[in-house]
């Protein structure tokens, strides 16, 4: 699902953590389909929007979202480079999307998962990476997902400036939110916020229109004006 750059909710995250200044920021959650993905993408649109270099980079091995959009020829990569560092930054899109960034895709050679894994590597790429982009995003694999194919997440956002954690609302429990916050901490990271996403957790107002909608073909006319009562009600307009 893709999240427009210029969405309230993502202008929100946006000015309360990206701004002026070098960044690198790691986008997590504690489960897989939290939306991690949108939101890295959405960040990185609206950083763009507001003149700052972005790279996207895609550490998400457990489902990863970017396709090259060139057909780079890696026999000609210098092997030394490849033993150090990721795939050099390149156009790339987003799968079943119409959007172009320059990231960098998921690396998928076993040797360069394991080297990035050690500390100080991971810190030399963000390094390099911070020479040429205002502002770097890394779009991770759940923390609670332990697979010996990844990228430890926490390990990620620990060489990052900061870390969001994404909360799928209404799904994911404050036991898992917990773990993952615990292993965060553990690996030295900086969590700077929880984003909530509240895809199956509507507010009472969107409920309430939702419901709206099923009697409007039969009564349309009182429909009408009760959701114009609804959508202007500020108590309903009141954010929890």
């Amino acid at each position: 699902m893709r999240i427009p750059a210029q969405n309230m909710e993502i202008e929100r995250i946006y000015s309360q953590i990206l701004g002026e200044g070098k960044h690198a920021i790691a986008i997590s959650s504690a489960n897989s389909d939290e939306g991690v993905s949108s939101i890295a993408q959405a960040l990185a649109e609206r950083n763009l929007l507001a003149g700052h270099s972005t790279l996207l980079v895609d550490l998400n091995l457990h489902h990863p979202s970017f396709n090259s959009l060139l057909k780079l020829d890696k026999s000609s990569s210098k092997p030394e480079l490849i033993d150090i560092s990721l795939e050099k930054p390149q156009l790339v899109t987003v799968k079943e999307q119409s959007i172009a960034l320059i990231g960098v895709t998921p690396p998928t050679r076993r040797e360069l998962v394991i080297k990035l894994r050690k500390p100080g590597v991971l810190e030399g790429c963000i390094t390099e990476w911070q020479q040429t982009f205002d502002t770097i995003i890394f779009d991770t694999s759940p923390i609670n997902r332990i697979n010996a194919n990844n990228i430890p997440p926490e390990r990620v956002a620990a060489a990052c400036n900061g870390s969001l954690l994404v909360v799928l609302a209404g799904s994911t429990t404050e036991v898992m939110v917990s773990a993952a916050i615990d292993k965060l901490n553990a690996a030295g990271a900086q969590l700077l916020a929880c984003v909530y996403n509240d895809r199956f957790n509507p507010s009472l107002k969107d409920e309430l229109l939702r419901e709206l909608r099923r009697v409007e073909p039969r009564f349309s006319k009182m429909t009408h004006r009760i959701e114009n009562w609804i959508r202007k009600n500020q108590l309903l307009a009141m954010e929890i």
